[in-house]
Parts: C-alpha cells; sequence; structure tokens
C-alpha cells in the first residue's frame, strides 16, 4: 500500500513536471524574428501615432504557427476568405481561411478578413460582399471587411480597362464602395485594399478616403499615397517567425485615446464607446505565455457592457514589457472604437 508521504512525493513530481512541459511550449511558441519599422519612413500626419505590425496571408502561405506569428509583434491579420477568378469570374472560398481564423483568434491575433476581387461593376462588388459575409459569420471579426481591388495580368479587370470602358476615377470608386457599403449594412467595419498605382492613376486617393478606409500598398521604405490611410502595406518579403518563407508586412496607425468613427451601421441612436468608461483589473500586467491580456470593464453610464454583444475586445503591443493596448470597438448599441493603454510588467 503506498504511504502519505509516497503519494504527496509523486504528486510533487507531477506538478513539477507539468511545470517543465508549460516552460517548454510556452519557450516554443515564442519567436526570436520580430516585426520593426526599421527602414521605413512614416508620414509626418502619423507623427502621434502608435506603430502596430500585422501581417495578411492566404491559401499561399505554408502551415502557420500562429502563436509564433503573435509572438514575433504580429498584432493583427487580414486573411484572405475568398476571390473572383480573374479568368471566369467565379465566386471561391480560400482553401485555408477557415483553419486561419480560426488559430489566429487563437493566438490572440486581431483578424480581418480580405475578398481578392474583379468586379467590373457595382452588382458584383455587391455579389462578392455578400459572399465575404457569408464566409465570416460564424467568427469574431475585429477588423474591416476589405475589397481588394487591384489588376491581375490578362484578367477580366485588366482587358475591360485597356479596352477603356472604365476611363474615369468615379467608376472604381463606385465598384470598391458599393463593397463598403454591403458590408457596412450588415454591421461591419469595411476598408478599401490597392496598391499606389490603382490609388493614383485609376482612383483618386484623396477623394476616396472620405467615404472608405484605405490599405495602401508600397514597398520601398515609404507610401506616397496623397490620400488618408490607416492600413500600409510596406512589404511582401517580410520574415516573421511561425511562417516558412516570405509574407506581406503591414502596419496599422493608432493614435490612442482617439475615438475613430466607423461607418458600421449599428442601432439607431447608438453610443460611441468614447462616451464609455474603460477600466482595468489593475494599472499593470504581467506577461502570461507570449501576451499579456488584462481584464478589462467597460460601462456606459454605470451600465456594464457585454463583451461580444456591446463591444469587442482585442489587444496590440502585448507581447513584451512596455504599453499595450486595449482595442475596444462598439456594437450593435454602441458605435467607433478607442485604443486604451496599459502598462506591462
Amino acid at each position: 500500500m503506498l504511504t502519505l508521504q509516497t503519494i504527496t512525493a509523486v504528486l510533487m513530481v507531477l506538478l513539477v513536471l507539468v511545470g517543465i512541459l508549460k516552460l517548454v511550449l510556452y519557450i516554443g511558441g515564442i519567436s526570436r524574428t520580430k516585426l520593426s519599422d526599421e527602414g521605413l519612413v512614416h508620414a509626418d500626419r502619423y507623427k502621434e501615432c502608435v506603430v502596430v505590425h500585422g501581417i495578411d496571408v492566404s491559401e499561399h502561405q505554408d502551415e502557420i504557427k500562429w502563436k509564433k506569428v503573435k509572438s514575433s509583434g504580429a498584432d493583427f491579420v487580414f486573411i484572405r476568405a475568398g476571390y473572383r477568378s480573374a479568368e471566369t469570374g467565379e465566386l471561391n472560398e480560400d482553401a485555408d481561411f477557415r483553419k486561419n481564423i480560426k488559430k489566429a483568434e487563437k493566438a490572440g491575433i486581431a483578424c480581418g478578413a480580405y475578398f481578392f476581387s474583379q468586379a467590373l461593376n457595382e452588382a458584383e462588388a455587391v455579389e462578392e460582399a455578400e459572399y465575404l459575409l457569408k464566409l465570416v459569420k460564424r467568427y469574431d471579426i475585429e477588423m474591416p471587411l476589405v475589397i481588394d481591388y487591384e489588376l491581375y495580368s490578362g484578367g477580366r479587370l485588366q482587358q475591360k480597362v485597356e479596352a477603356g470602358e472604365m476611363p474615369a476615377a468615379s467608376m472604381y470608386h463606385d465598384v470598391v464602395l458599393a463593397f463598403c457599403r454591403r458590408v457596412e449594412k450588415a454591421g461591419y467595419e469595411s476598408a478599401v485594399y490597392a496598391n499606389y498605382d490603382m490609388l493614383t492613376n485609376y482612383m483618386d486617393s484623396a477623394l476616396l478616403d472620405d467615404e472608405a478606409v484605405i490599405w495602401a500598398a508600397q514597398y520601398g521604405g515609404a507610401c506616397d499615397v496623397k490620400g488618408r490611410y490607416l492600413y500600409w502595406q510596406c512589404a511582401e518579403d517580410a520574415a516573421v517567425g511561425g511562417i516558412e518563407g516570405n509574407v506581406d508586412h503591414d502596419i496599422w496607425y493608432i493614435e490612442p485615446g482617439k475615438v475613430y468613427s466607423t461607418l458600421a451601421e449599428g442601432k439607431k441612436d447608438a453610443v460611441s464607446v468614447g462616451e464609455c468608461k474603460v477600466d482595468f483589473e489593475e494599472s499593470s500586467y504581467k506577461l502570461r505565455y507570449h501576451k499579456a491580456e488584462p481584464e478589462v470593464t467597460v460601462t456606459y453610464e454605470d451600465k456594464k457592457l457585454r463583451r461580444g454583444k456591446d463591444y469587442i475586445l482585442s489587444f496590440v503591443k502585448n507581447t513584451e514589457s512596455g504599453t499595450g493596448y486595449a482595442i475596444v470597438r462598439g456594437r450593435n448599441r454602441y458605435k467607433d472604437w478607442i485604443a486604451v493603454p496599459f502598462t506591462i510588467d
């Protein structure tokens, strides 16, 4: 018969082994490849902003280790959910979308989704938006739903452009805004992705930015797009822990304390989260495994808001000591979003 001392000793050994296993898993999830803005020149308009790093992925990336991606400093990701064939015009789901979004969410990365568009008119853009909405409805989308609008060599959109059937910037604006309005009507934030050439020579970014959030793509260390852009795809050859080969590197500019309005449609007379009070359980927090995620309470006129119902919560800059930010996004009877700082030990 086992004695009490023997049982106690066995339990102590098991506890030690569990602790070692947790430590090994933690270290295994840490990436030594960090994203940074070294070599990048940020436009003066963003001098008061925090630079948040992210990536965008599709089925073209091999198996992704999402905890390592998070610990590399990637706080957000735009995941390709689907695409329209540039040849046939058929709508397709990205083969890895469901797997990627589930694992990215679990790793604590704020997720958005994009659709590669080849829409030739507003009706096709709305069709793409509705297809995307069906794909994302079961997930907690914390970032915008994006129309990726670009010319594909030999594709149906480029053929129409070369035939002179889309001569004015207003035509391109009408297409992308039709997508955005349909997404917003469903209660989601929207954005338009396009490269410098598209935003300069086909669209007018200085006009488009009044009606849409812009995610601009330009490589070479600086972005010269005239219009205001909230996101910048600054490279296509970034090295990120957890991903074999190169991946797109994106920047998100956030001004702490600023209330960012959105065009996502909620309830009538929705209250801005800028009018709400955001409290943390303590003033500072320790890293747990690869990230710090403090308990947050959001109230409006002494009423405690419900996470997932009244607001969505995500965290950025929270993988190492310093200042992290809680991103609070209103839902339903609440609107807008804000970034609230907290200290990480």
